[in-house]
Protein backbone atom coordinates (compact mmCIF):
# COMPACT_ATOMS: atom_id res chain seq x y z
CA UNK A 1 0.00 0.00 0.00
CA UNK A 2 1.18 3.27 -0.86
CA UNK A 3 -0.15 5.71 2.08
CA UNK A 4 -2.15 5.18 5.30
CA UNK A 5 -5.24 6.77 6.50
CA UNK A 6 -4.23 5.67 10.36
CA UNK A 7 -1.28 4.18 11.45
CA UNK A 8 -1.36 2.85 15.24
CA UNK A 9 1.64 2.35 17.38
CA UNK A 10 2.19 -0.51 20.48
CA UNK A 11 5.28 -1.23 22.43
CA UNK A 12 4.30 -4.68 22.21
CA UNK A 13 2.33 -7.28 20.46
CA UNK A 14 -1.20 -6.91 21.91
CA UNK A 15 -1.04 -3.35 22.99
CA UNK A 16 -2.73 -1.82 20.31
CA UNK A 17 -5.79 -4.44 20.38
CA UNK A 18 -6.42 -3.61 24.07
CA UNK A 19 -6.23 0.24 23.69
CA UNK A 20 -7.54 1.07 20.61
CA UNK A 21 -8.47 -2.00 18.22
CA UNK A 22 -12.26 -1.38 18.60
CA UNK A 23 -11.81 2.29 17.09
CA UNK A 24 -9.41 0.69 14.27
CA UNK A 25 -12.04 -1.83 13.47
CA UNK A 26 -14.48 0.67 13.04
CA UNK A 27 -12.49 2.86 10.82
CA UNK A 28 -12.07 -0.12 8.72
CA UNK A 29 -15.65 -0.62 8.40
CA UNK A 30 -15.83 2.64 6.67
CA UNK A 31 -13.17 2.10 4.10
CA UNK A 32 -10.11 4.26 5.94
CA UNK A 33 -6.61 2.11 5.43
CA UNK A 34 -4.96 0.92 9.15
CA UNK A 35 -0.98 0.04 9.36
CA UNK A 36 -0.37 -1.33 12.81
CA UNK A 37 3.74 -0.85 13.80
CA UNK A 38 4.59 -2.86 16.89
CA UNK A 39 8.56 -1.82 18.19
CA UNK A 40 9.30 -4.64 20.05
CA UNK A 41 8.58 -8.87 19.65
CA UNK A 42 7.32 -9.39 23.28
CA UNK A 43 10.41 -11.25 23.58
CA UNK A 44 10.35 -10.51 27.28
CA UNK A 45 6.62 -11.87 28.23
CA UNK A 46 6.62 -14.24 30.81
CA UNK A 47 4.29 -16.56 28.40
CA UNK A 48 4.91 -17.32 25.18
CA UNK A 49 7.79 -16.87 22.63
CA UNK A 50 8.94 -14.14 19.98
CA UNK A 51 7.53 -16.61 17.60
CA UNK A 52 4.00 -17.84 18.63
CA UNK A 53 3.85 -13.45 19.76
CA UNK A 54 4.53 -13.62 15.48
CA UNK A 55 1.52 -15.52 14.58
CA UNK A 56 -0.83 -14.60 17.04
CA UNK A 57 -0.02 -10.80 15.85
CA UNK A 58 -0.85 -11.72 12.60
CA UNK A 59 -4.11 -13.27 13.32
CA UNK A 60 -5.09 -10.16 15.45
CA UNK A 61 -4.33 -8.26 12.58
CA UNK A 62 -6.65 -10.14 10.39
CA UNK A 63 -9.67 -9.29 12.57
CA UNK A 64 -8.95 -5.83 12.96
CA UNK A 65 -9.21 -5.52 9.65
CA UNK A 66 -5.88 -3.91 9.15
CA UNK A 67 -4.11 -3.90 6.14
CA UNK A 68 -0.83 -4.03 7.36
CA UNK A 69 1.36 -4.88 10.13
CA UNK A 70 5.07 -3.90 10.87
CA UNK A 71 7.66 -5.18 13.59
CA UNK A 72 10.53 -2.61 14.60
CA UNK A 73 12.52 -5.34 15.86
CA UNK A 74 13.32 -2.72 18.89
CA UNK A 75 14.30 -4.29 22.15
CA UNK A 76 11.81 -5.53 24.80
CA UNK A 77 12.03 -4.16 28.07
CA UNK A 78 14.71 -1.89 27.28
CA UNK A 79 13.15 0.61 24.69
CA UNK A 80 15.13 3.80 24.68
CA UNK A 81 14.92 6.97 23.73
CA UNK A 82 18.08 6.29 20.99
CA UNK A 83 18.65 8.03 17.55
CA UNK A 84 18.06 4.32 16.14
CA UNK A 85 15.09 3.79 17.47
CA UNK A 86 13.49 7.33 16.37
CA UNK A 87 15.31 6.49 13.00
CA UNK A 88 12.98 3.16 12.77
CA UNK A 89 9.89 5.26 13.25
CA UNK A 90 10.33 7.93 10.84
CA UNK A 91 11.31 5.73 8.09
CA UNK A 92 8.01 3.74 8.65
CA UNK A 93 5.83 6.93 9.08
CA UNK A 94 7.56 8.68 6.00
CA UNK A 95 7.00 5.12 4.17
CA UNK A 96 3.23 5.10 4.70
CA UNK A 97 2.69 8.78 5.58
CA UNK A 98 -0.84 8.22 7.68
CA UNK A 99 -3.46 11.06 8.03
CA UNK A 100 -3.54 9.96 11.98
CA UNK A 101 -0.96 8.20 14.58
CA UNK A 102 -2.49 6.61 17.47
CA UNK A 103 0.15 5.85 20.49
CA UNK A 104 -0.02 4.90 24.01
CA UNK A 105 -0.35 7.52 26.80
CA UNK A 106 2.87 8.75 28.03
CA UNK A 107 2.08 7.46 31.55
CA UNK A 108 1.54 4.01 32.35
CA UNK A 109 2.92 1.55 34.80
CA UNK A 110 4.98 -0.61 32.10
CA UNK A 111 8.11 1.57 31.74
CA UNK A 112 8.12 0.32 27.95
CA UNK A 113 4.52 1.90 27.69
CA UNK A 114 5.78 5.01 28.70
CA UNK A 115 8.82 4.83 26.99
CA UNK A 116 6.99 3.99 23.75
CA UNK A 117 4.86 6.75 24.22
CA UNK A 118 7.73 9.57 24.24
CA UNK A 119 9.86 7.70 21.42
CA UNK A 120 6.88 7.56 19.54
CA UNK A 121 6.22 10.96 19.43
CA UNK A 122 9.65 12.29 18.75
CA UNK A 123 10.24 9.75 16.01
CA UNK A 124 6.67 11.08 14.30
CA UNK A 125 8.05 14.45 15.18
CA UNK A 126 11.12 13.52 13.27
CA UNK A 127 9.39 12.26 10.41
CA UNK A 128 8.89 15.92 9.32
CA UNK A 129 12.26 17.11 9.79
CA UNK A 130 14.06 18.15 6.07
CA UNK A 131 17.78 17.27 7.17
CA UNK A 132 16.80 14.09 8.98
CA UNK A 133 18.17 11.28 5.55
CA UNK A 134 16.42 7.98 5.13
CA UNK A 135 16.29 8.77 1.20
CA UNK A 136 12.47 8.72 2.07
CA UNK A 137 10.65 12.38 0.97
CA UNK A 138 9.91 14.21 5.00
CA UNK A 139 6.33 13.73 6.04
CA UNK A 140 4.53 14.60 9.39
CA UNK A 141 0.62 13.20 10.27
CA UNK A 142 -1.62 16.39 11.27
CA UNK A 143 -3.38 14.30 13.74
CA UNK A 144 -2.11 12.44 16.62
CA UNK A 145 -4.08 10.70 19.49
CA UNK A 146 -2.77 9.26 23.15
CA UNK A 147 -5.15 5.86 23.87
CA UNK A 148 -5.00 4.09 27.16
CA UNK A 149 -3.06 1.38 28.70
CA UNK A 150 -2.96 0.64 32.02
CA UNK A 151 -3.19 4.38 33.98
CA UNK A 152 -6.04 6.59 32.56
CA UNK A 153 -6.71 10.28 31.85
CA UNK A 154 -9.77 12.74 31.46
CA UNK A 155 -10.19 11.98 27.52
CA UNK A 156 -10.91 14.84 24.70
CA UNK A 157 -13.12 12.39 23.19
CA UNK A 158 -14.94 8.90 23.26
CA UNK A 159 -15.28 6.52 20.19
CA UNK A 160 -18.82 4.30 20.14
CA UNK A 161 -17.36 0.86 19.81
CA UNK A 162 -20.47 -0.84 21.01
CA UNK A 163 -20.98 -2.74 17.18
CA UNK A 164 -17.10 -3.72 17.03
CA UNK A 165 -16.83 -5.08 21.00
CA UNK A 166 -17.05 -8.53 19.94
CA UNK A 167 -14.67 -8.35 17.35
CA UNK A 168 -11.93 -6.37 19.21
CA UNK A 169 -12.46 -9.42 22.04
CA UNK A 170 -11.45 -12.03 19.25
CA UNK A 171 -8.52 -9.97 18.74
CA UNK A 172 -7.36 -9.80 21.95
CA UNK A 173 -7.96 -13.27 22.59
CA UNK A 174 -6.01 -14.09 19.04
CA UNK A 175 -3.25 -13.67 21.59
CA UNK A 176 -3.86 -17.45 23.13
CA UNK A 177 -0.40 -17.31 24.88
CA UNK A 178 -0.73 -13.92 26.43
CA UNK A 179 -4.64 -14.44 27.61
CA UNK A 180 -5.36 -17.82 27.91
CA UNK A 181 -5.57 -19.01 31.48
CA UNK A 182 -6.03 -22.72 30.42
CA UNK A 183 -2.64 -23.01 28.53
CA UNK A 184 -0.93 -24.88 31.58
CA UNK A 185 2.79 -23.96 29.37
CA UNK A 186 3.00 -21.17 31.57
CA UNK A 187 2.18 -19.61 34.51
CA UNK A 188 -0.87 -17.50 35.13
CA UNK A 189 -0.34 -13.41 34.91
CA UNK A 190 -2.39 -10.61 35.46
CA UNK A 191 -3.63 -10.67 31.77
CA UNK A 192 -4.96 -14.50 32.78
CA UNK A 193 -6.94 -13.26 35.19
CA UNK A 194 -10.85 -12.68 35.24
CA UNK A 195 -9.86 -9.88 37.13
CA UNK A 196 -8.14 -8.19 34.27
CA UNK A 197 -11.15 -9.57 31.43
CA UNK A 198 -13.54 -7.51 33.82
CA UNK A 199 -10.97 -4.64 34.01
CA UNK A 200 -11.29 -4.52 30.19
CA UNK A 201 -14.85 -4.97 29.95
CA UNK A 202 -15.51 -2.75 32.70
CA UNK A 203 -13.35 0.36 31.47
CA UNK A 204 -15.24 -0.09 27.91
CA UNK A 205 -19.02 0.14 29.19
CA UNK A 206 -17.24 2.88 31.49
CA UNK A 207 -16.22 5.48 28.75
CA UNK A 208 -19.56 3.94 26.87
CA UNK A 209 -21.72 4.98 29.46
CA UNK A 210 -20.19 8.62 29.33
CA UNK A 211 -21.42 8.93 25.58
CA UNK A 212 -24.81 6.78 25.76
CA UNK A 213 -24.03 3.60 24.23
CA UNK A 214 -22.83 0.35 25.26
CA UNK A 215 -19.38 0.39 25.08
CA UNK A 216 -16.37 3.19 24.62
CA UNK A 217 -12.61 3.43 23.96
CA UNK A 218 -11.10 7.06 25.47
CA UNK A 219 -8.84 8.97 23.23
CA UNK A 220 -7.04 12.16 24.80
CA UNK A 221 -5.17 14.73 22.13
CA UNK A 222 -2.68 17.61 22.38
CA UNK A 223 -3.86 21.15 21.99
CA UNK A 224 -7.40 21.76 21.04
CA UNK A 225 -9.92 20.15 18.77
CA UNK A 226 -10.95 22.27 16.05
CA UNK A 227 -14.81 22.16 14.75
CA UNK A 228 -16.10 23.76 11.98
CA UNK A 229 -19.76 23.36 12.39
CA UNK A 230 -20.83 22.59 16.40
CA UNK A 231 -24.07 20.70 14.79
CA UNK A 232 -22.32 18.42 13.38
CA UNK A 233 -20.77 16.84 16.77
CA UNK A 234 -22.81 14.25 18.62
CA UNK A 235 -22.53 14.75 22.59
CA UNK A 236 -25.05 14.72 25.29
CA UNK A 237 -25.68 17.75 27.60
CA UNK A 238 -28.60 16.30 29.73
Amino acid sequence: MAEADVMAFGAHPDDIELGCGGTLIKMGDVGRSVVLVDLTRGEMSTRGTPETRAVEAEAARTILGAQLRVNLGLQDGNLTNSPDARFRIARVVRQYRPRLVLLPYHQDRHPDHYHASELIYEGVFSAGLERLSTGQQSFRPPRLMYYMSWYEFEPTFVVDISAQYERKMEAIEAYGSQFRADDPSFQQTRLTSDAYRWLLHSRMAYYGAQIGCRYGEAFLIRGRMAIGDPMDVSFSAF
